[in-house]
């Protein structure tokens, strides 16, 4: 060592007889651009953006048909309400029974069981009996009607529904 206070070497030196206003600072390459971080950005931002719309479209889509499905539905549980109403009222004693009489079923006084377990009968089985078919509504009888009411009652399966009630 030469005499020099510690930690002067021929670098320090060499900083004495530089200019005073500038300095060398070690591992400082230079200012970088901010451009292209800010498209970087940028483009995140908007790839955001239009995922966003088409996620907003496609629920929008489906918010639509369910929509569709609902008032089909309400459409449908009306149509099943109206059916119903319809069956229950030709279901109805009254319109079933003028059903029956209109094919020539007549009912029958003394019904006859049957028990499904054992298959008995229950009751003692005999035909129904057999009426005139109404007479039409006619003010004056007219000769195809003379001649109807005097002749008998067709017999055959349709006319005696022995066991069938209306």
């Amino acid at each position: 060592m030469t005499g020099e206070p510690p930690g002067r070497g021929p670098r320090g030196r060499a900083a004495a007889v530089r200019r005073p206003g500038l300095a060398v600072i070690d591992g400082f390459a230079g200012r970088r651009s901010v451009i292209p971080f800010a498209i970087l950005v940028l483009a995140v931002l908007g790839v955001g953006l239009v995922g966003l719309l088409l996620l907003n479209t496609a629920l929008d889509r489906g918010a639509f048909e369910v929509q569709a499905a609902q008032k089909r539905q309400s459409e449908l549980t009306d149509q099943q309400q109206q059916l119903q109403l319809q069956l229950n009222a030709l279901s109805a004693p009254g319109p079933l029974a003028s059903q029956a009489a209109a094919l020539g079923m007549v009912p029958n006084p003394q019904p006859v069981f049957l028990n499904p377990g054992n298959g008995a009968v229950l009751g003692s089985p005999s035909a129904a009996p057999t009426t005139a078919p109404p007479a039409s509504p006619s003010a004056s009888p007219s000769p195809s009607t003379s001649r109807s009411t005097t002749a008998a009652p067709p017999a055959g399966p349709s006319s005696s529904a022995s066991g069938k009630t209306p």
